[in-house]
């Protein structure tokens, strides 16, 4: 493992990404005020999404919601949100975006190359760690909400073994998640690329 560079935090990545700091209720408050189904049942989760315009702490709380809701369903404990775990998610997702690549490790910023560093940047120390990675899409003028999406996301999670395997570990604790939308159109759809990191107790 690459050490971390002394300079390197994972505020110094966060600052640059412009849709993070947006105030959002999602961004914090939500997760401590709304469980899946209170989520479900609100308005601006059964919004359309536009990807042009959108809240990515919303879309971020979605994926959340919808794998709390497919552990849930398998009856598996339900995790808690951590503001760090989301934030290294937030980091991958947008470097995977800028530097055009997809994998859970970063070719191009040594200080954020795997998941554990980029999660122990953030302070999360816990010896059980795991990340899922998804990069798929939503049809232009399909009419898509965010729970629509966020539960797309999950299911691209649940048909992979390895990532079903993470997503419905037992051993974790807590979740953090991202989705980020791809700045232009391919084809007529537009591509999100996905981050969820987990952890054990930390």
């Amino acid at each position: 493992m690459l050490p971390l560079l002394a300079f390197d935090t994972g505020e110094k990545y966060l600052g640059k990404i412009n849709l993070y700091q947006k105030n959002s209720y999602y961004k914090q408050q939500a997760y401590a005020e709304l469980d899946w189904k209170r989520f479900y049942q609100s308005l601006p989760a059964q919004s359309i999404v536009d990807p042009n315009s959108y809240d990515l702490h919303l879309l971020s709380a979605a994926v959340f919601f919808a794998t709390e809701k497919m552990r849930e369903s398998k009856h598996v404990k339900t995790l808690q949100f951590s503001q760090q775990l989301r934030d290294a998610a937030v980091v991958h997702t947008q470097q995977m975006i800028e530097k055009n690549f997809f994998n859970h490790f970063n070719p191009l910023t040594p200080a954020l190359h795997s998941p554990e560093q980029r999660m122990q940047l953030f302070g999360v120390k816990s010896s059980s760690l795991a990340e899922n990675v998804d990069y798929t899409f939503i049809v232009i003028g399909s009419n898509t909400n965010y729970i629509q999406l966020a539960e797309k996301i999950v299911k691209d999670f649940y048909d992979s073994p390895p990532h079903r395997k993470n997503m419905l570990g037992k051993e974790f604790t807590h979740l953090g998640c991202a989705a980020i939308f791809e700045p232009n159109n391919k084809q007529g759809a537009r591509y999100v690329k996905v981050t969820q990191d987990y952890s054990a107790d930390y």
